[in-house]
């Protein structure tokens, strides 16, 4: 027994050098991307609330779960590179649990940073720095409610966004992903919010958030599942258009008409989140 507490800790530290290799490696792919959402954010808080509300400060999730998503679900497929990844002697899992942490807790800290800054007018105590701003801080009637779909609206979207591309089977799916992951997040949204008024009347996020989150978990679970018996996409040349191309674009153009109709029905709902 004694003999073999070394051989397990071998197998412990091999196992947390692979983790740590691949996080850091999706961090080193992705690093150009994420630190310049980071300058995006800074100017957004510096800068923003100057010229508009600061209320679009919350809206920057939104912003990196739409680029975030496919890019790191698909990343293998928009590269071309499928193939060769397939053949590492890392497990798949392994692989699509570390672009997630990396991806999805990158999402995650810009929510919740944009939170923070909202709830503690951090534009207003940066811009003090320099001049007497005296922007007012901006006050939130059902903090809980908004704040919970900040977090998890952009979640779901970066969900579908992740799930779908990494999926795909062609490069152009995959960066389309984030199409249909903006689709399906806003009829999650729009259909637990007409169960909240004919429930209680009102908008409380007893049903939207619960559900945004539940279906972010199964989206991510059933393409887990479908990733680990994905046969390699070999297609690394250039965007073609699909086969049926026509169906294609009558699918894109339904996507938009949605996307259009319920965030028509969220702006003009807005307030009623405040």
């Amino acid at each position: 027994m004694v003999g073999e507490e070394p051989e397990e800790l071998g197998r412990v530290v091999s196992r947390w050098a692979w983790w740590r290799a691949l996080i850091w490696g999706e961090w080193f792919a992705h690093s150009r991307m994420l630190l310049g959402f980071l300058v995006g954010w800074l100017a957004m808080v510096w800068l923003l609330p100057l010229v508009a509300h600061p209320l679009w400060i919350l809206g920057y999730g939104f912003l990196v779960a739409v680029i975030v998503g496919p890019s790191f679900g698909g990343a293998d497929v928009i590269d071309g590179c499928e193939e060769f990844s397939f053949s590492w002697p890392v497990p798949r899992m392994q692989r699509f649990v570390a672009r997630l942490i990396v991806g999805g807790g990158t999402l995650m800290a810009f929510s919740v940073m944009g939170v923070l800054a909202l709830e503690g007018n951090l534009s207003d105590v940066l811009l003090r720095v320099f001049v007497t701003s005296g922007l007012p801080a901006v006050q939130i009637g059902q903090p809980v409610l908004l704040y919970g779909l900040v977090l998890v609206l952009p979640f779901n979207v970066f969900a579908f966004g992740f799930g779908l591309s990494a999926m795909a089977r062609s490069r152009s799916f995959a960066l389309m992903s984030w199409l249909w992951g903006v689709l399906g997040a806003l009829i999650v949204l729009r259909g637990t919010v007409q169960l909240e008024e004919m429930r209680f009347d009102r908008l409380n996020g007893y049903f939207s958030v619960p559900a945004l989150a539940l279906v972010s978990g199964l989206v991510l679970w059933v393409a887990s599942s479908f990733y680990g018996r994905k046969e390699a996409c070999t297609d690394s040349g250039p965007l073609r258009m699909p086969t049926g191309w026509w169906m294609a674009m009558m699918a894109v153009a339904a996507a938009v008409a949605g996307i259009a109709l319920l965030g028509l029905w969220f702006a003009n709902n807005f307030s009623r989140l405040l």
